[in-house]
């Protein structure tokens, strides 16, 4: 009898055996590739877990690694991730597109069990990349008017987290790196190494976020989805309003720019409520 690997994504015959807490502690089977190698940096994970929901939003994961054990490999690759190289961790393993929070919270309760039985490691060099999608609404036209008012919406919000460097280690669960550095007014959207990275056309990938333990982790995930709401809901949907008051805004720019300011406001808020300033 044919055991499947325990990558969702794989067809192969499982010849690594291990066990999984899920599975009661029963045998789970890798293939040799998914159980000692790793896929390319730029590998995409496209599977999607669960059913569409009437909420639009999406949630992508890169969960970087300083180790891992074979157990701990096998209950993440049942999960839907995958296993890719980054030669500044030791794995980091990329997410499925998840279509709700429901089981992206199951997961994490699952890294945090990991973490605590020295199964998986989550070191001082490694982040927890989080990305927000909408499916209306994030796409490569709309980035492209985020990265047009990046640093209006964003600077705030950079600038209350340097302000409050503890509330921004609790929330996140690190403070500013080189990796997810903060902004200002004269920062180009497109940085990689921006706290909030635009460089992708489907996503506002959060840099800054870490997993330390699983309520800690989703109350991170929730903010960074207000964020992104209030960004979608407050600049998105008006960025091509007419403005009726041509007094007060002489152009679309000046609408635009006040729009965008407005959901600054409201991001800085939701960073407070959810640092618990």
């Amino acid at each position: 009898m044919m055991i499947r690997c325990a990558c969702k994504n794989c067809l192969n015959m499982g010849t690594v055996k291990t066990t999984a807490a899920r599975r009661g502690e029963r045998a789970v089977y890798m293939c040799d590739f998914h159980a000692n190698r790793l896929l390319g940096y730029s590998t995409e994970n496209d599977f999607r877990h669960g059913t569409e929901k009437v909420n639009p939003f999406t949630y992508g994961v890169e969960l970087e690694t300083s180790f891992s054990t074979e157990k701990a490999r096998a209950e993440i690759l049942l999960d839907g991730y995958l296993p890719t190289s980054d030669c500044t961790v030791n794995v980091e393993y990329k997410s499925p597109i998840y279509q709700g929070m429901n089981a992206l919270t199951k997961h994490a309760v699952t890294f945090g069990r990991l973490i605590d039985a020295g199964e998986l490691k989550i070191g001082d060099e490694c982040g927890t990349h989080t990305h927000i999608g909408h499916k209306n609404m994030i796409n490569a036209e709309t980035i492209g008017y985020i990265r047009r008012f990046y640093n209006s919406l964003f600077v705030p919000l950079s600038e209350a987290m340097e302000r409050n460097p503890e509330a921004t280690e609790r929330l996140f669960g690190r403070g500013f790196t080189y990796y997810a550095s903060p902004i200002n007014m004269e920062t180009y959207a497109t940085e990689h190494v921006n706290f909030i990275n635009v460089q992708h056309n489907n996503t506002l990938e959060f840099r800054l976020v870490k997993f330390v333990n699983a309520d800690q982790y989703m109350n991170a995930v929730r903010c960074c989805k207000a964020i992104t709401e209030a960004v979608v809901n407050n600049f998105v949907e008006h960025f091509n309003d007419e403005p009726k008051d041509a007094r007060r805004y002489p152009t679309i720019r000046d609408y635009r720019l006040h729009k965008a300011q407005v959901a600054a406001e409201k991001i800085v808020k939701i960073f407070k409520k959810y640092a618990g300033i």
